[in-house]
């Protein structure tokens, strides 16, 4: 049997623990919990999981940190927030542009996924979204 994918996930203990129950034991999931924890983790990884709220909300910290390190520049980041509370349309399309200017592939609003059609529907497009962006070769 194959070893399972590595995907990093940086986030608070809600996000990490909403990654392992959509993500169940289908990969290796390696956690942390603050940007320096994160950084000497990359190695080795296929992709990053991301939380907005990630070490009090240093998301874009750690996505420009990541992005100026060479080896792991080219490494797919799927970005999602659990955070229980509606976001604006406003603030939404605010942090997709800053996403995309920072290299990441998606961002996912998990609560409102939740809240509209039940945290199945959350699950299945966290792991969807791995799914899309994890590299199809094994690096």
């Amino acid at each position: 049997m194959p070893d399972k994918r590595r995907v990093l996930v940086a986030g608070t203990r809600e996000a990490v623990d909403s990654a392992q129950a959509a993500l169940g034991g289908e990969f290796e999931l390696l956690t942390a919990y603050s940007v320096a924890e994160a950084l000497e983790r990359v190695r080795g990884i296929e992709l990053v999981l991301c939380n907005v709220r990630f070490d009090d909300s240093r998301m874009f910290d750690f996505l420009g940190a990541l992005k100026a390190n060479p080896p792991a520049r080219a490494l797919p980041v799927v970005c999602y927030r659990v955070m229980r509370s509606r976001m604006s349309v406003g603030a939404r399309r605010g942090i997709e542009l800053a996403l995309e200017a920072l290299g990441a592939s998606v961002f996912l609003e998990l609560y409102e996924l939740e809240h509209r059609h039940g945290a199945e529907a959350a699950q299945a497009a966290l792991r969807a979204a791995v799914a899309r962006y994890l590299p199809k070769e094994r690096q």
